[in-house]
Formats: structure tokens, sequence, C-alpha cells
């Protein structure tokens, strides 16, 4: 039955984002990949889960799933595994080859086959009834065939032992942390077993039920029994003809290995004793590329890539690397700049110029992109000695050459390079009212020293405060950093907008988001960043934000950078007078014009909200999709009709969104157990 619910599969290549480094600190105790070579420690399973918190973060948010769902069939199949595997690694010498590989290969499995899974379309001719029953199965099913995929290996891989090797784990009995706990093992230690092959294919589904449990396999047949049959064909590696979910598991599990071997797993070859260091250094690494800390071949960057080398500038990166550190407490790693490239270079991980003593360490590098505007600039900077293992993608070369430490007129360069570069002489005219000529529009400064807005008293306050600066001073463009959606709503290109500002990305937003300032689309409340195409380039990142952004940023609707219908809207409110009419009256004309094509424009959507609200009512009297009363209104599933009304209205759904604040006592979205609906009152 089930293979006329789901329809045919997304072949897209799976290209997963780069593993997401820690934000909590982990105990000293606990080993990450790679492993401590002293016996791993029985530690309690729900610290196991914390090291992967955001992993599963990113589970919760894939599956879509109340809360309800996830801890009973997500999480708690979760921590079956994490009791059941422990810290054991996932290979010898392969992928994933340290304390807690296992675990986190089968995590990283599990979210990817899911994303996948999420593309597994239901096709339209069945109630929507029937999706809600058959929705949240299919991704539970999916999830817990790659979680299981090598649940076998600690059968057939490897035996484990107490320090003395006189008490053993049957892993036929019980999972290895309660084995631990009752024979008061605080340390166990690995035996691999010869000739190991692919046994534990054979083997992983007498082990599945233990994870899975009874009341979810019950469930998940409750759905359609045909999602039980194709779970348990993955997880024993069998998969019939119509099975849908076993090539979902083996192109995650691919794209796992393949990540790990190539960017990971081969740099610790001959570093299996001791604390993993590297990997952890270069965690933080990637981390700040990711998260645009670290940019590239850019002004401002800390990381350039020239004639084939990829150079980090130091001390500064490393002074955001210990940054990083000393923040989240993380135990072993060294503290200072200088500490951490001692590592770096002792673990060839990055190379240092000549015999390394003092400033003649450093290269002296003059990227083209900086020359052009400050000739003379020099960075002082590192060489990573293998690109791949801090890029996922190498960009394109740029020009710019070696500097010798004896050139003479150099700058000091102490200070972060942008700062230089954003200090240049400004050139705005103060002249408070410039003389009006063939066009004038609305004044661009709205400064939130004219509105009830005020600037926070904290870091967020000060970075917004240089932004609002850069912008009256002419120092940065604002067209090319902000714009404003088909709903009105101001987006500020990310992260672009705060470039060295000395803040992390994902703070910026934490701090956003506390405060109420960021609009979020309800049909994707956890997704704080979106893309959005601009005119015919590439599509830009942005997020969305309240009106009292733009009001500190002292940005007016002429300097920003529109849609087309807003741009033509925008046109409308231009004034073109003569020369000899005073500022004043060109103000005062402008701004009537402005009344009147605001009027015109709340009259238009208003007719649009009339539209979609007969069409939902419509849909709903014809049966074609269920409704549920509550409170004197309508709730309708958003999934239902979201097809339909871009069928009938001719509208986005961002448009459709933004009906919901012209009048929200009539029409607006609430959601109810992770569904997003629309209400409707007052209607018929």
């Amino acid at each position: 039955m089930l293979r006329r619910v789901i329809g045919k599969e997304d072949e897209s290549v799976i290209d997963p984002s780069p593993i997401p480094m820690l934000s909590n600190p982990v105990e000293e105790d606990i080993p990450r990949y790679p492993p401590f070579m002293k016996g791993l420690p029985a530690t309690s399973p729900d610290r196991l889960l914390e090291t992967q918190w955001e992993l599963i973060g990113q589970i919760q948010e894939s599956g879509l799933a109340s809360r309800e769902i996830f801890d009973q069939y997500y999480l708690s199949p979760l921590r079956s595994l994490a009791s059941y595997v422990h810290l054991l690694p996932a290979s010898e010498s392969h992928h994933h080859r340290g304390a807690g590989g296992l675990f986190r290969h089968a995590v990283e499995v599990a979210l990817w086959s899911l994303q996948l899974g999420d593309r597994v379309l239901l096709p339209g001719d069945q109630t929507p009834r029937r999706r809600r029953e058959i929705e949240p199965r299919w991704h539970v099913a999916v999830f817990l065939s790659a979680l299981c995929h090598d649940i076998g290996k600690p059968i057939t891989d490897l035996k484990v032992t107490s320090q003395d090797g006189e008490k053993s784990w049957n892993p036929f009995a019980e999972d290895l942390y309660s084995w631990a706990s009752a024979n008061a093992v605080d340390h166990y230690f690995l035996h691999w077993r010869p000739n190991r092959g692919r046994d534990h294919t054979s083997v992983s589904i007498l082990l599945a039920e233990r994870i899975i449990g009874r009341n979810t396999m019950g469930w998940i047949y409750g759905g359609d029994p045909e999602l039980v049959l194709w779970m348990t064909e993955s997880i024993a590696c069998q998969p019939s003809q119509t099975n849908m979910i076993h090539n979902l598991v083996v192109r995650s599990d691919q794209v796992s290995v393949a990540r790990d071997m190539e960017t990971l797993g081969s740099v610790f070859a001959g570093y299996d004793i001791g604390v993993p260091v590297e990997r952890m250094l270069l965690d933080i690494m990637r981390r700040l590329v990711r998260e645009s800390t670290w940019t590239v071949n850019v002004p401002g960057s800390r990381l350039w890539f020239m004639e084939g080398h990829l150079y980090l500038v130091w001390p500064i990166a490393g002074e955001e690397m210990a940054a990083v550190i000393n923040r989240e407490k993380l135990p072993g790693l060294p503290r200072t700049p200088n500490s951490i490239l001692d590592m770096l270079t002792e673990r060839k991980l990055a190379e240092i110029k000549g015999d390394g003593s003092g400033e003649g360490r450093y290269w002296q590098i003059a990227p083209a992109p900086l020359t052009e505007k400050i000739p003379h600039i020099r960075l002082t900077a590192i060489r990573i000695s293998k690109p791949s293992t801090v890029l996922d993608q190498l960009p394109v070369p740029i020009a710019g050459r070696l500097v010798d430490d004896k050139a003479s007129a150099i700058p000091n360069q102490d200070q972060n390079p942008s700062e230089e570069l954003n200090v240049l002489p400004n050139q705005v005219p103060n002249n408070p009212v410039a003389p009006v000529t063939k066009a004038v529009s609305v004044p661009t400064e709205c400064s939130s020293m004219n509105t009830g807005a005020s600037f926070p008293e904290d870091e967020l306050g000060v970075l917004l405060k240089g932004i609002a600066e850069d912008f009256r001073a002419g120092r940065r463009d604002r067209k090319k950093l902000t714009y404003l959606d088909e709903t009105g709503v101001l987006c500020l290109k990310w992260p672009d907008i705060i470039k060295d500002r000395g803040m992390e990305s994902r703070a910026v937003l934490d701090y956003l988001g506390s405060r109420e300032w960021l609009v979020v689309d309800p049909m994707q409340p956890f997704r704080r960043v979106t893309e959005v195409r601009v005119g015919i380039g590439a599509p830009w990142k942005v997020i969305r934000v309240q009106p009292v952004l733009r009001e500190l940023l002292g940005i007016s609707s002429e300097s920003i950078k529109k849609l087309p219908g807003v741009q033509k809207a925008a046109a409308e409110t231009k004034a073109i007078v003569t020369e000899e009419i005073s500022p004043k009256l060109a103000i005062m004309q402008i701004a009537e014009t402005e009344d009147a094509n605001a009027k015109r424009l709340i009259e238009k959507k208003m007719k649009l909200l009339d539209e979609v609200i007969s069409v939902l009512i419509e849909t709903v009297r014809g049966k074609s999709v269920d409704a549920i009363e509550e409170e004197g209104g309508l709730l309708i599933a958003v999934s239902d009709v979201e097809a339909i009304l871009k069928n009938r209205v001719k509208v986005s759904r961002a448009q459709i969104l933004g009906l919901q604040r012209l009048n929200p006592q009539r029409f607006n979205t609430v959601e109810r157990n992770r569904i997003v609906y629309f209400r409707l009152t007052n209607t018929p």
C-alpha cells in the first residue's frame, strides 16, 4: 500500500553541511574521536548525548515532529544506542576510528538520511488526513533504519573487556554501559577480531529491537506494515526492489565515511595516543570558517589562498581560536596564540617560515585585494599544510606576493587590516541641506535619535552603532547589504552586514532572537537565515528583521534595494521638481505622494487578503481539505492548502504569510503540535 503513498525519491546529490563543532563544553574524562588508548571511561549515556547535542537538534528540526513524538521515537532510541555502543569506535583503522566514532557515525547517517527522506514526496491524490498519518511514521522509519545500520559491529568486530581481561561484555545479554556498571568497570578496553569484513550486517537485525523498542515498531506498523518491512530489510542490508529506505541510508553512509576520511580521519595517522588536540583544533578552525568569522580572499579575511598555498593571518587568528577555547573551557588544548601555533606546527597541520624563532617565523603576505587600496600593506601569516582540512572547497587563487622581511615603510600590522580599510577619510559633505535639483527623494537619514528606538547597552548595541555610522558616513553601501522583500520586511545580507565587527554570527543571531527582532517564517521556525534571489545575480543569504532595526540603522525606504514590486512602488514616490522649488516644499509634495501610494498599497493587500480567505473557505466547504473548529474560528493546515493557494491566487507563500499583519484578528497563523495552521475568524 505504501508504494502508492510515497512518491519517487529525490535524486539530488546529498551535500551535507560541515559537521558542527560543539558549543557546550564536554568534561575532561569524555574522549572524542580520535581516542585515548588508556581505556575508555564508562561514563553516563546522557553525557554522551550531550557531546552530540547540536546534531540531535538538527534531527529534531529535520523530523518536524511534535515534542512527544521526538522524545518517544527519536530521543529514546538515541539514548538506547548511546548505552549500547557507548564510546566504541566504528572501525580500527578506517572511518570514525576513535572513541565515540560508532555513535557519531550513526547519528550523522541518521540525520542525513532523514533530510533525504524529507524530499520523498507524497502524491497529490492522498487525503490530507492520510498524509498526516504517514509522514511522521515515514520519517521515524528512515531515521531508525539509518541509526541501526551498523548496530552489529560490537558483536562481529571487537571484544570488550575490563583492564585485567577477566570480565568480558556479552553484547547479546546487555548494553555496554549496563555491563560496566554492574561489574564496577570504570574503564574498558578493546580487542579487535581478525577477518571482520561486513559480517556485522547479518546480525544487525537481531539487535535492532533493543534500540528501536516494540512500542515504536507497533506505532510504525500502525501507519503501514510495509514501513516496518522496509526498515528491517534496510538494517539487514537485504532490500527488496520496492524498498525506498535502503538507498537513502546507503547514500548517507557513503557521505559520512567519505567526509571523515577526506577531511579529518587521514590527518590523524600516527596520532592515536594522547588527547585528540588535532581534531579539536581543526574543529575550531572549520567552525570559524563556517560561521564566517574567518572569510577567504576578501578585505578583512583571515584566510588568503595565493599561488596554491593557504595562508592564515597570525596572531589575530590565534587570538580568535584562543577565545573559543577559553570561552568553552575545552580541556587539554593550548590557550594562547603562541602555544596554539606550536601545537599546529608540531602536528604538521601548519607551517612556519625559517627556523621558527621570533617574528621571523611568519610569512609577510601582500594580497592584491588589499594592496589595491593600501599599496604598502602586509600581513603576518602562517601557512596551512593541507588547505582541505580547513576549507571544504578551495577558492580560486588570488594575486598576491610574499614581502621580504627587510622591506621598509610598512604600516604596523598589529591591528585588523579590515579596520584600516574602514578608517578612510569621511568624504560625505556636512551641508545640512543640499540645493534641490531635478529629482528629490525622501531624506535617507532617519537616525535612531529621532525615533523611539535606542541602541542596546551591550555588545550588540556597539555593533549596530558601528553599522549605522558606516552607512551614514558612506563607508558602506546600504544597497549592497539591505533590501525590502515582497511583504515590506527589511532584509540584511548575512553575514556580510556584520563583517569585521568582532562578533560571531551565531552570537548576533542569538542576541537578535532574544529581543524578538528577527522575523521568522512560521513554516520554518528554526531557520533564522534564509536565501532569496535579488535581481539576476546569485541568491543572497539574509536575515529578516523587525522595523526597530530599520530605525536603529537609519535606513529609509529610498536607500534600500527592493524587489521588483517594491521598486515600482518606490519609483512612484519620487517627485520631479524644478530648481526653483524649495527643499521644504519638495519634501512636502513627496510626503503627500507617499501617503497616497501607501493607501493604494494597503487597499491592494486587503483585496488580496479577501481573495485568500475566500479561497480557503471555498476549499473547506468543498471538503477538499479538513478544518478544525477552535474558539470561534477555523484552523486549516498550511501544508494542506499551500499548493491550492499558489495555483488560485498566484502569489508566493511569503506574500500570503505577510497578510496576517494586516488584520491578525481575521487571518493569522498558529502552531499546534508542530503543525502550522491558518486561522480564520468571523467565517460563516
